[in-house]
Parts: structure tokens; sequence; C-alpha cells
């Protein structure tokens, strides 16, 4: 798994291409194109957390379920990782309000 480190990357998801940039999630690619971009200096290898792997194993109506526990609607998403993004974002925004009301 590698994450954009310089310039940007277009990755073919769903017969579209998506450009990966160093702002976009990581992203897996046959291990010899990983190794190219991450010798080339414009990628770097990651981990990815346990938390991410169960995501990216779940099923679409699975992730949906998960989305609304932080009450976020999925129901509108095309991929698993606009869904995943979904919950990535609910969470950080809950970690962040919760945060906030420990502080007062």
């Amino acid at each position: 798994m590698i994450r954009m480190t310089k310039g940007t990357y277009g990755l073919k998801v769903n017969g579209a291409v998506e450009a990966m940039t160093k702002h976009s999630a990581p992203f897996s690619l046959p291990a010899d194109r990983e190794a190219e971009l991450v010798k080339a200096g414009v990628a770097a290898y990651v981990e990815e957390t346990a938390e991410e792997k169960a995501y990216s194993n779940m099923k679409m109506a699975e992730l949906r379920k998960a989305a609304a526990a932080y009450g976020v609607d999925a129901s509108k998403c095309r991929s698993k990782k606009e869904a995943i993004e979904l919950i990535e974002a609910a969470k950080a925004k809950a970690k962040a309000g919760h945060s906030e009301a420990s502080e007062e």
C-alpha cells in the first residue's frame, strides 16, 4: 500500500481515472508498480491500520450501517471508498466535538 508524496497518479477505479495526490487516501497497486513509484520518489509505503482493513473488507451494506451509527447517510455513496471517507469524516467530527466538550 502506498501514498503519493509528490505529483498526481491516475488510478483507474470502476472504469474512471481518479487523481491520487498527497491528500488522497493510501491505495494499492501491483508490487512492482508500487516499488517503481517509491523508487522515483513520488510515493511512500504506508501500513494500513486494522480499522482501515476492517472497513475495506466490509460490504457496501455493512458500510452504510457503520455510517448510520455515526449519524451520516451513506445511501447515495456509489463506492466503498466514498462510504469509508464519509465514515472517517464523521468519526473525526465526533472526536473533535468530544474533545471540545471535555475542555469546557
